[in-house]
């Protein structure tokens, strides 16, 4: 593959009149911020329905109603994760989720997007030469699966860091506000790339089958819907760590209350002891000897009969065969 559209303004419309011309499968990438629909269904020539499912960018609309398949060409919603700017606070680029719509047609590769990027010099995917068009189409999804597990690695090695200082109380506060922030970016992971698994096995199956697509004894798509069953695992997995990271904090407040209160139990005890005034004991404790006696002896003496009656009733009571056999009856 040696050729790459990028928008459609006159000189690379007249250059994809060309490409189509003479056979050629190229791949062309288009903005939807720099092109509008009109102009791109006029430009490609592209069916009304197939064009309708293309600009639909809509969160609420399902990616299983953003599928158009007619033998001639099939169009779908895809995901890339791109580098976004840092935000305040934060060192580090993180990757933001974009939705891709994907056209595969005899001619050519469509991917088209809300935002003002180049997916050819983003993704960057390997194209050798030599090879069948639909391994095109499948190197660029490879490449566009790829990007969704490199998002997955940066929030696992997040989880990492927090597993690393878990025993640093001062960034507690910061620990429980970063869980949360990766809580809502797997959900919403989870939440993008579910049903596009969910529907990919019908896609795939569609373009194998696109008139004028050349065909490959490689059941390259197949390994695409793979990619995606491993992407979602790794994603639940995650989201069972964070888990265990948010039981080991809560584990650890739980742990710091139960010090608290075992230092204030003693003191509890002795500020109770000393507030009876009781005025036999008033009397009594007129001494130090007596002081002891009353104030450490008899809480003491308490203790060990207590532990003495958990003891008793813990010993077991060995029976002999004749007595087992009278209470069984």
């Amino acid at each position: 593959m040696g050729e790459i559209v990028a928008g459609l303004a006159a000189p690379e419309r007249e250059r994809i009149e060309r490409l189509r011309a003479s056979g050629g499968f190229f791949w062309i990438d288009v903005s939807l911020g720099e092109t509008s629909r009109d102009e791109l269904g006029a430009a490609l020539r592209i069916p009304r329905p197939a064009l309708e499912r293309l600009a639909d960018f809509s969160a609420q609309t399902p990616p299983s109603r953003k599928f158009h398949a007619d033998g001639q060409l099939v169009a779908f919603a895809f995901s890339c994760f791109l580098e976004s700017t840092p935000v305040e606070g934060e060192t580090s680029r993180q990757l933001r989720p974009i939705e891709v719509h994907i056209l595969v047609s005899g001619d050519y590769l469509l991917t088209v997007h809300e935002e003002r990027v180049s997916l050819p010099e983003v993704l960057d995917p390997d194209l050798p030469e030599g090879r069948s068009e639909q391994y095109i189409v499948y190197a660029i999804l490879d490449a566009m699966v790829a990007t969704a597990f490199d998002a997955l690695n940066e929030t696992e090695l997040t989880l990492e860091g927090l597993q690393l200082m878990s025993t640093d109380l001062r960034a507690a506060r910061v620990r429980m506000a970063t869980l949360r922030a990766i809580n809502t970016r797997l959900s919403r992971m989870r939440r993008r790339l579910g049903p596009q698994r969910g529907i990919f096995e019908r896609i795939s199956e569609e373009v194998s089958r696109v008139e004028g697509l050349e065909p490959d004894n490689e059941q390259y798509f197949e390994r695409i819907y793979a990619q995606l069953n491993r992407l979602v695992d790794a994603i639940d997995a995650a989201g069972d760590g964070m888990a265990k990271l948010i039981d080991l904090r809560l584990n650890e407040t739980i742990y710091w209350l139960t010090v608290v209160a075992t230092i204030f139990l003693p003191l509890t005890f002795v500020t109770g002891f000393f507030g009876m005034n009781f005025a036999w004991m008033v009397d009594r404790i007129d001494t130090p000897l007596a002081f002891v006696l009353f104030g450490i002896g008899a809480p003491a003496l308490g203790a060990v009969l207590t532990v003495m009656a958990v003891r008793r009733r813990g010993t077991p009571v060995e029976l002999d065969d004749e007595t087992v056999k009278r209470r069984l009856g």
